[in-house]
Parts: C-alpha cells; sequence; structure tokens
C-alpha cells in the first residue's frame, strides 16, 4: 500500500525497524529479579527492614538520581521513606502481581507489595518505607512496608508529556522522565496484536516507539476496541519501562486502567498538511509517468529472461517427481527431471536405455486407472490421483499424482508432479485406527455421562422431596414452640424454647445442606442466575445484613458496627445471593465472638466492592485456616468442641462468591479474632450485555464518603 507523504514514509521505516526488537524484548522477556546497585547480581535482594516511621520523607525525584552516571540510581539499596498518592491501585494493571504505583508531584515509582497484601485503591494517601530497588529501568521498592494516611481519596490528572531531543536522534515524549505518573500520549498505531499474557498496541510518538500493553489478569479488561493499525490514537496510563539492558532508555510501556483510555481520534494536523502535499506531488509524478513505463518494460523482459532460468533450475532441482507428458500420444513422457529419471529409469526426455519412450501406464500397477487419470487430465484441464507406481529397482510405490494442462505458443502440454505418499499412507492407516477406537471410547463416556446426569437428577428429586418433607413438620414445631414459649411459664417455658432453638438449629443446617447441593448441581452459568442477576444498592443491602443479626448482637452483649465509604454502590447480581454471603459472615463472627465487637466495612472502587467483617473473637488457628472453607470442617470437633453448626456455612458462602465472580480471603490468628473480606466485580459474570449498560454510571463511580474503616487493626494482622 502506498505511504504518503515521503517523510512520513521514513518515520514509519524507522518505526519498523525499530519495532521488531521492541516487540522482541515485550514478548520474550521474562519475570526478572531486581537490578542490584554497581552491578551485582540481578537475583539477590536486601531483605526489608521494619518499618521506620519517624525517618526524614525524601522526594521520589531523588531516587532516580544517578551523579555518578553509572546507568543506575545512586540510592539503590538504600532505606527509604517517601510518600504519595496512589496512581494505580491493586488489580488496575495486573491482578496476579500485587503491582502499585505511586506519585508524589516530583515523579514515580512501582511498588511490588507482598502477597496476600489488602488491596490498595487509587486515590490513597500512603507512607511507603523499605530498600529502594532499580528493575528494569525503572525505580521502585521491594516487599515495601505500606501504611494508608486517613485522607478524602484524590486522584491525578494525566500529564501531557513534553518533547525532548531522543538519545537515538530525532525527538519524542520524555517518558524517561515521566515514569510511574499517570500520563498522556499521541501517536501511530504500528501494530495491534494479542499475547499470551495480554493485548498490544506499538505506538509511534514523534519518532519514539512505545508500547501500550493491558494484561489479561486485571480487575477490568481493556479490549482496545475499534483501534485499527494507522489509526492515531490518544492513550492515558502509566509510564513505565521494562528494559534489562543497559542504557535503559529503550522500550517504554504506557499501561492503560481502563478501557476508554486508548481512544481513536483520527489524523493528526502533521498527516492532513502531508497528504495536501502528497496529492500535489501526484501531479508531478504523472507527468514522469510515460518515461518510467518504457523503463519497466525493459525491466520486466530482463526478469523474464531470468524467470526462465530459474524455471528450468527448479524444475531439475525438485525432489518431487516431476514430468512433461504427451497426452495425444497415450500419455508419452516427453521430458523428466533428474528425480524422475533415477526413480523410473529413464533419461532427461523420457527414454528408456533401449531407445523406447516410457509411458504412463507402463509403470502404473493398474493401468486401467492411469489411463483414466490421463483422460480426466485432458477433459478437465487438471486431475489428481494416487497411484502405485514400479520404480527402477522394481519396488511398487504409491504416488499422489497432480497433472495440470498447460497452454503454451508451442501447444498445449500436461505437467504432471508425483509425490512418494507411502509413509502418508501408513499415517492414514493408523489414524483410522485410532478414530475408531476414539468413537468407542466416546461412546461409552456418553453412556457413563448419561448415568451420571440420571443419578444427578434422581439426587435432585430426593433432595428435593426430603426439603419438603422436613421443612413441613418443622414449620408447624417452630410454630407452636413460639406459642408455647410465649403461654407457658416455669419449666415448661424452657423446654418450649429448647424446642424452639432445637428446631431453628435444625433448619439452619437443612438450609446449608440444600444451598450446597443446589449449588452443586447448577451448570456454570444456569438460566435462573442470568434471568435473577438486576442492578441494586449493595450498601442497602449490607445493611439489611446487619440489621437482621441487632437482636443477636445485643443477647451477647456484642457491639455491632457498619461503615461504608460511600452513601451507594450500585452492582448488577443476584441480590439474594450476595446478602446470603453477608449474612453467613456476620452470623459466623456473632458465633464465635464473647466479647467486643464486629465491625461490618463496604469499600467501593471502579471496577469492584468489598465487604468486610471484623471480630474480637477466639480467632482460628494457623494450621486451620487452609481446611476453613471445606465442608463439615470445625477446628473442633466431636464431643468436646464449643460451639454449634454443621460445618457448612463458609463452604456455601465461598461457593456463591465464586459464581458472582468474586471471592473471599481470611486473616486470622488464635486467639485475636478474624477478619473475612468478599470482593464482587461490579457486574456479574452471568448477567446479561443489557442488565450491565442500564447503569452506565456503574463504570464511572468514584468513592466518596466517610473514610473506610481499617481493614486489620494491627501490625501483627497486617503481616
Amino acid at each position: 500500500m502506498p505511504c504518503y507523504p515521503r517523510p512520513a514514509c521514513r518515520l514509519a521505516r524507522l518505526g519498523a525497524v525499530a519495532l521488531a526488537a521492541v516487540l522482541a524484548a515485550v514478548l520474550t522477556a521474562g519475570p526478572a529479579a531486581a537490578q542490584r546497585p554497581r552491578g551485582g547480581d540481578p537475583a539477590e535482594t536486601r531483605p526489608t527492614p521494619p518499618a521506620d516511621w519517624n525517618r526524614s520523607l525524601e522526594a521520589i525525584r531523588d531516587l532516580r538520581a544517578d551523579a555518578n552516571r553509572d546507568l543506575v540510581p545512586d540510592r539503590a539499596g538504600d532505606e527509604v521513606l517517601v510518600s504519595g498518592r496512589v496512581t494505580a491501585g491493586t488489580g488496575l494493571v495486573r491482578a496476579d502481581v500485587t503491582e502499585v504505583y505511586i506519585q508524589d508531584g516530583t515523579g514515580g515509582l512501582r511498588l511490588l507489595l507482598p502477597p496476600g497484601s489488602p488491596p490498595v485503591l487509587t486515590g490513597d494517601s500512603v507512607l511507603v518505607h523499605g530498600i529502594a530497588a532499580f528493575r528494569f529501568g525503572m525505580s521502585e521498592i521491594d516487599a515495601p512496608n505500606m501504611k494508608v494516611v486517613p485522607s478524602e481519596p484524590r486522584r491525578f490528572s494525566p500529564v501531557a508529556l513534553p518533547t525532548v531531543p531522543l538519545a537515538t536522534g530525532g525527538s519524542g515524549p520524555d517518558l524517561e522522565g515521566h515514569e510511574g505518573e499517570l500520563v498522556e500520549i499521541g501517536g501511530y498505531v504500528l501494530r495491534s496484536d494479542s499475547v499470551a499474557t495480554g493485548r498490544l498496541l506499538v505506538v509511534l510518538v514523534g519518532q519514539e516507539i512505545v508500547q501500550v500493553f493491558a494484561y489479561r489478569m486485571r480487575a477490568a479488561p481493556v479490549r482496545f476496541t475499534g483501534i485499527a493499525v494507522g489509526d492515531y490514537v490518544s492513550v492515558r496510563g502509566v509510564a513505565a519501562q521494562h528494559d534489562p539492558v543497559p542504557p535503559f532508555n529503550g522500550s517504554y510501556v504506557v499501561y492503560p486502567l481502563a478501557d476508554g483510555d486508548v481512544r481513536r481520534v483520527g489524523m493528526s494536523p502533521t498527516t492532513v498538511r502531508w497528504i495536501t502535499i502528497g496529492v500535489g506531488s501526484l501531479l508531478a509524478v504523472a507527468l514522469l509517468w510515460a518515461g518510467l513505463l518504457r523503463r519497466e518494460v525493459l525491466r520486466r523482459t530482463r526478469a523474464l529472461v531470468a524467470s526462465q532460468a530459474r524455471y528450468v533450475h527448479l524444475f531439475d532441482a525438485a525432489a518431487d517427481l516431476v514430468i512433461v507428458l504427451d497426452i495425444a500420444r497415450g500419455g508419452a513422457v516427453t521430458s523428466a527431471n533428474t528425480a524422475a529419471q533415477r526413480a523410473l529409469g529413464v533419461d532427461s526426455e523420457g527414454d528408456r536405455p533401449d531407445g523406447r519412450t516410457l509411458l504412463l501406464t507402463d509403470v502404473a500397477d493398474d493401468p486401467e486407472a492411469a489411463g483414466q487419470h490421463l483422460r480426466d487430465a485432458h477433459d478437465n484441464g487438471t486431475a489428481t490421483d494416487v497411484l502405485d507406481l514400479k520404480r527402477a529397482d522394481g519396488r511398487v510405490v504409491p504416488y499422489e499424482i497432480a497433472t495440470r494442462r498447460l497452454d503454451t505458443s508451442d501447444g498445449t502440454a500436461h505437467v504432471a508432479v508425483a509425490r512418494d505418499v507411502h509413509d502418508r499412507r501408513l499415517y492414514e492407516n493408523g489414524l483410522v485406527e485410532a478414530m475408531e477406537t476414539a468413537q468407542a471410547a466416546r461412546a461409552e463416556a456418553d453412556r457413563a455421562r448419561a448415568a451420571a446426569e440420571a443419578a444427578d437428577r434422581l439426587k435432585g428429586s430426593i433432595f428435593s422431596n426430603l426439603s419438603h418433607e422436613l421443612r413441613t413438620p418443622l414449620t408447624a414445631i417452630l410454630g407452636y414452640s413460639d406459642i408455647l414459649c410465649e403461654e407457658l411459664d416455669g419449666d415448661l417455658a424452657e423446654f418450649a424454647g429448647m424446642i424452639r432453638a432445637s428446631g431453628n438449629r435444625l433448619l439452619g443446617t437443612l438450609t446449608d445442606v440444600l444451598d450446597l447441593t443446589r449449588l452443586d448441581s447448577l451448570t456454570p452459568a444456569s438460566a435462573d442466575e442470568v434471568s435473577a442477576a438486576v442492578s441494586f444498592d449493595a450498601v442497602a443491602a449490607t445493611r439489611d445484613a446487619v440489621t437482621a443479626h441487632r437482636l443477636d448482637a445485643d443477647a451477647k452483649g456484642l457491639e455491632l458496627h457498619v461503615t461504608t465509604d460511600a452513601p451507594d454502590a450500585w452492582i448488577v447480581h443476584v441480590p439474594e445471593s450476595f446478602e446470603r454471603v453477608v449474612s453467613i459472615l456476620i452470623g459466623n463472627a456473632l458465633k464465635f465472638t464473647d466479647r467486643g465487637e464486629v465491625r461490618v466495612s463496604l469499600f467501593s472502587a471502579p471496577e469492584f466492592v468489598a465487604v468486610r467483617v471484623q471480630d474480637t473473637g477466639i480467632g482460628i488457628s494457623e494450621g486451620f485456616l487452609g481446611e476453613i472453607f471445606e465442608p463439615f470442617r470445625q477446628e473442633s470437633d466431636g464431643q468436646d468442641r464449643g460451639f454449634e453448626g454443621s460445618g457448612l456455612g463458609l463452604t456455601v458462602a465461598r461457593r456463591l462468591a465464586e459464581r458472582m465472580g468474586g471471592q473471599i480471603r481470611v486473616w486470622s490468628r488464635r486467639g485475636e479474632g478474624s477478619l473475612f473480606e468478599v470482593a464482587l466485580p461490579l457486574v456479574a459474570p452471568t448477567a446479561v450485555p443489557d442488565q450491565a449498560a442500564q447503569e452506565p454510571y456503574l463504570r464511572d463511580a468514584t468513592p466518596t464518603g466517610e473514610e473506610p474503616h481499617s481493614a486489620v487493626e494491627s501490625p501483627e494482622m497486617e503481616s
């Protein structure tokens, strides 16, 4: 495709040359450890010292200073304390690594938080203590200690990067001076591609090659919808670098934080100006066309002569048998390449040692099939068959023969290309046997699946009947026990209370068992769930769940608090599933807490909501944390256990959360209380697109209102 104007073509060619090196670095570079200052082993890192919040604060810009010009910041390896606002919180860049970016007005840097760290929200004000490091050309702090400073969340506006001279020549955006900050650039798309880890755009900004990359594993996808090669786009995101070798001035990256951060904005003014110049240039080119046409004719004539020479060489060097047939003479061979001469025992003109011309039917094991092949080639102009041919050494070998008719100035000729398919025939025979074996195995699997489905339907019927048969008498028992508790006094009232408590306990166990059975039998996206997902206020639903447990908390003398970071948080899910998960976590906290309080907190973000339930109860031992979500598992078993329950509540809560596209995490220590957190996307994965489209403001929701309660109360629980 022509490229206009010429200066733009030169830039495109410059981008194409640099593109190969850039893509090789992006697509093949794997994770690497931090650069050690002064040339140490990249795999070695110093351990992070205990947090020292009394150190003097340092500007992020000072951590990037390189006075000795050894290409590594002078402060790399030093203990530092910085402060700033979170530019990209947990999951906004990637979800498989806890990668967070902060900036303080003087610069930005990257933080790699330890696994299991609580989520950090964009706009939070933080203090960060740790060891300064330098990896892939960027300043960062490894495994830092972090403290969130209570303040109103605030987001940075993107920096429009100034144009600076490049070390490689030309000019481009100052990405090197704004790494780790929220920036905005504009340029031409040179390539759009999908790789194993995400989506990639390669953009030419001025004369600088910049990668725009969105990881697949992130809280919300970035798809680059509607962006094509050649488009002029505006990109907003976090500036970074992925350059493992000195001088660390290449392979710049911008990570967009949301789907709308990459927009097509049409042609740049420079392009419009050069297109106008190009149109005028076409008029001048037309005047030269007549002279160039004659030169082109001469060039093509010379190319034709060279092509004929190449054809002769290829004909003789081909590994397959190539022969020219005269069908009018019964398929006589008039020309044969070297491979055909060796296989059929003829010379280059198709003659045998005794001087007789070789006919195709003479070497065919089935002359009638060979004759039919020649007739098809004559009548249709083409024919392809597999014929068994007798070679000069006496072996009979199957060949796939493709014959084509060629019309030349000297008349009509038929060229046949024969390929040895002996090995392929053996493979095909083995493939047929394997397919027959696979079909038998598939039929057996179908029978087993049908039997399993029948058993599953039977199980569903049994549990449905069991639910009816048990719930009906339990309803009567609980109803009459309520009446007896109000009418009777003394021991009889106590006995009636025991009946009511036991009935409620049995009803709760029955509900958990039936819920677990229903979740096990559902498909990954059942029709009921798709139709039941609606938009509702998660804040109101959480407060309703807390209100439902208020009497239980009062009965035990516990404080039950609820805090939210916004007056409302609209999500698209099944309301009953959301309330069930929150109710299970609150009920569990109340059951295992004898004194103190239970605190319920809701946090909202542009891509997810999180509900945390924290108590001051007995806690969970470290050895049991890995089994806490397993069905029928309790830390105290048998007759010595001190709490009621079937051990199914947390199992049901986790499976409900997973079906809603979220997850549950837990932090706890024995005797110090527990913290459960359920994080859910704003839109359920089972929701139809129209349901999400009905609430467009969900995608731009900004957390407001009171400050969220901290997810942990002490550094011990944070660790």
